[in-house]
């Protein structure tokens, strides 16, 4: 099924999305190569489209870095699993298995592997820019201060009516293309922050510094597609950095392409899930600080006024097409996020 006016396809795509390299509030500061980090690049998949996860390796091969390895953490349980496809490549590309399930289990795998001084994670359904990991590495050499960074996400292609209504109704993964300091400090006004989602960026395009990983302890494995919560280690994993003190980035030119989801049954399923991985994150802050809770009731005025926006307001499109019971998915998800976080931290406790 075409979007309406036709498909957009990835070349049009990057054709109409060059501008962006100019569109940021700070200067690009060039540097040596030898004066870049080693980094390392974590792929957790569970081998769903074995051509895309070969595309996705091709192109971090062709990154413009001079020093990198690449991680990818085959996330299938089963020991009896097929298989992935030749990857290996000059030594670059190393192969480990996380037979425990989700994708935050399989990011934390994948940086105990890592051989970085940072490390970058992305996912099998997306392509990478050329410049990606460099834009990462220029970001954090020149920003000490920096403990993680997110990068803009942009869809691979707009063909069907369900990857544009994904545009419209989260405003894809972004809501800027501006590159951002964010801290407590820096934030201070901002009335959501940081509970507000959409500014830190997504899993699928993030880096983070070695010593902070290693002090937050990784990815929460309750959180995160693979398991019962569906989503929100991303998003805990930055907030916990800057409710700690920690500086985060984001980075508009670190680009990285997604393939979003085809039909429009899973678009829904996508944002019942996000949903639910949005209120088990919140769940899961509370259990490991009942602090947040008063923090969190003083936002929730604002969170209401940014729920019940018209949704020609909400949409960066002037125009809106998706159904109104998207958010009846979205809601329902919200709703089921706290039980689905506790059947997850059932369900780790009896496997670990």
């Amino acid at each position: 099924m075409e979007t309406r006016g036709g498909a957009i396809s990835g070349d049009d795509i990057r054709e109409r999305t060059r501008a962006l390299e100019t569109v940021t509030i700070s200067t690009r500061v060039e540097l040596p190569f030898d004066q870049l980090p080693k980094m390392s690049v974590v792929v957790p998949t569970i081998c769903k489209d074995p051509l895309r996860l070969q595309l996705t390796i091709n192109h971090l091969l062709s990154l413009n870095y001079p020093s990198f390895d690449i991680i990818v953490v085959d996330n299938r349980p089963d020991p009896n699993r097929s298989p992935l496809p030749e990857l290996s490549s000059e030594g670059r590309v190393h192969i480990f298995w996380e037979p425990h399930r989700g994708v935050s289990a399989a990011r934390n795998c994948g940086f105990e592997q890592a051989t970085g001084d940072f490390v970058a994670f992305t996912d099998d359904d997306a392509e990478v820019d050329v410049d990606w990991l460099l834009e990462m590495g220029l970001r954090f050499v020149t920003s000490p201060v920096v403990d993680g960074i997110g990068g803009l996400v942009l869809p691979m292609e707009l063909r069907t009516v369900a990857q544009l209504w994904f545009e419209e109704f989260f405003g894809g993964f972004n809501q800027s293309f501006s590159a951002e300091l964010m801290s407590m400090k820096i934030l201070a006004d901002d009335p959501l922050f940081p509970y507000g989602t959409g500014r830190f960026g997504a899993g699928v395009n993030m880096a983070i510094r070695r010593s902070a990983f290693i002090a937050k302890g990784g990815f929460n494995e309750t959180l995160g597609i693979g398991t019962p919560a569906r989503g929100g280690e991303d998003l805990a994993l930055f907030m916990q950095q800057v409710l700690s003190g920690g500086t985060v980035a984001f980075e508009p030119r670190a680009v990285v392409r997604h393939q979003h989801r085809e039909s429009e049954e899973e678009f829904f399923d996508q944002v019942f899930g996000y949903g639910t991985g949005l209120t088990a994150m919140f769940t899961a802050l509370i259990v490991s600080d009942p602090r947040h809770v008063t923090k969190m009731i003083r936002r929730l005025p604002a969170a209401v006024r940014l729920l019940t926006k018209p949704r020609h307001e909400r949409s960066p499109s002037s125009q809106t097409s998706y159904p109104r019971r998207t958010y009846a998915y979205h809601l329902l998800g919200m709703a089921y996020g706290p039980l689905a976080y506790a059947r997850s931290a059932i369900r780790q406790r009896k496997e670990r």
